[in-house]
């Protein structure tokens, strides 16, 4: 039987049709249906995928601020604060070091090795998950009727500029939790080495940090680590990370409900209080998670923020597994203390200890700061509901810090992500922060 046109033709230009190949999914069934063409790949792996990460990132997301969330996995700040402080470094100043760069790429934008290349690649993957399933379950905005919202509104039609927010508050969300968040278990965590070495930073539990706190005060490692991360941004992409928390929360309701289902149902079919005398024993919760019985059940909505904290990855993950994983996962890595997502109300600093910015954000203090804004894209700019909700009635000699209102209580508005909105969407929905101004 003759080859098909395509398995018959010349291994360069294979090759060259590899290279053409949009997307990861669409090159995954070519290289697998084709020994011929799977040969041709296995020639030009790294290279073919490496182009592969430049299209599916342009236009998507800065590919400095993915890598960072890819190379920060590991890097806590509890056992690895110079790293970290490294990382965190690079990341604050990648315009600075590409303008610096003499040659046609740096580490900043270049995958080190075909490792990376395939970690952008799943990244890339979850991300598209999420900004998807966003526009079709997007937090409702609670002067919207429910019924309105479901056969009105959804699933939205995300602007370009809403996506990137959208892309950017996530990935900067994963690199919160990475250097900063609470530690994610696995099953085996109890005997794990790598689980019992992680540690709660806010707690100062390390000799480096304990330390710190002795010659400078508890709150010094709250302000630093502010410092380190948020002082080096505007508020307003702040509030885009508390935006998308908000949305990450509502995920972490769905899962936690069917967790809870679950288990109840299994106290209900067997005479046993506690949930590790349930038989079979594949069916238990795993051993060493702090829901024991049906009476932590009552109280598992207090988890949900903590949850949503351990960050898109994990959730991601979840969400892939199949239910009693799923369950199994979610149970072990539910606990008793959660220092929380070092973000929002969890923070604990006073503005006080926020300003003044560092370095690229200290451009956003100076006078006449509407007028700067004015001249930066769309997306360094902050939404119109982002203005609306913070600023006070101010004068052109005023720099931002003076026309904030302070009195806003934080978290405020993060349940319907309006820190993401563009104008346009605002006014279609007729918002009460564009309403209430006109």
């Amino acid at each position: 039987m003759a080859e098909s046109t395509l398995e018959g033709l010349p291994t360069e230009l294979k090759i060259l049709i590899l290279f053409r190949v949009q997307d990861g999914d669409t090159l995954k069934s070519l290289v697998l249906a084709s020994p011929g063409y799977h040969q041709a790949y296995l020639a030009v792996r790294s290279e073919l995928l490496g182009c592969l990460v430049k299209r599916q990132y342009s236009g998507f997301l800065d590919l400095a601020e993915a890598l960072t969330a890819v190379r920060s996995q590991g890097v806590h700040f509890s056992l690895q604060m110079k790293n970290a402080i490294l990382l965190l470094d690079n990341w604050r100043r990648r315009n600075e070091i590409r303008g610096l760069s003499q040659s046609s790429s740096n580490q900043l934008d270049e995958p080190n090795g075909l490792g990376e290349i395939i970690k952008l690649l799943h990244f890339h993957k979850m991300l598209c998950f999420f900004l998807e399933d966003f526009s079709i379950n997007a937090p409702r905005p609670p002067w919207i009727q429910p019924i309105q919202w479901e056969n009105e509104c959804l699933p939205l039609q995300l602007l370009h500029s809403e996506k990137r927010r959208f892309l950017r508050a996530m990935c900067r969300f994963q690199i919160l939790k990475n250097i900063f968040g609470d530690p994610v278990h696995c099953f085996g965590h109890e005997s794990c080495d790598s689980c019992g070495r992680r540690k709660v930073w806010q707690l100062g539990e390390t000799h480096e940090l304990r330390d710190l706190k002795r010659a400078h005060g508890a709150w010094y490692i709250h302000e630093m680590a502010y410092q380190l991360f948020y002082g080096t941004i505007p508020p307003w992409e702040h509030e885009e990370m508390g935006s998308v928390f908000s949305y990450l929360i509502t995920k972490t309701k769905a899962i936690s409900k069917e967790v809870t289902d679950d288990l109840q149902q299994l106290s209900k079919s067997t005479p046993c209080e506690f949930f590790w005398d349930i038989l079979p024993i594949e069916q238990r919760p795993p051993s060493g998670c702090e829901i024991e019985s049906e009476r932590d059940l009552v109280h598992f909505h207090q988890h949900f923020e903590g949850l949503a904290g351990l960050g898109p990855e994990f959730l991601y993950r979840v969400l892939h597994m199949d239910r009693l994983s799923r369950r199994n996962l979610v149970c072990i890595n539910t606990r008793g203390f959660w220092p929380g997502p070092f973000i929002g109300l969890r923070i604990g600093l006073s503005w006080d200890h926020k300003f003044p910015f560092i370095d690229p954000a200290d451009r956003y203090e100076s006078q006449n700061f509407e007028q700067l804004w004015s001249t930066l894209s769309p997306l360094e700019q902050p939404t119109v509901g982002w203005k609306k909700a913070w600023l006070l009635p101010h004068n052109e000699e005023d720099i931002l810090e003076d026309s904030m209102d302070f009195n806003r209580e934080s978290e405020t508005d993060w349940e319907w992500s309006y820190a993401l909105w563009d104008e346009r969407r605002l006014k279609e929905w007729e918002a009460p922060l564009l309403v209430e101004d006109s």
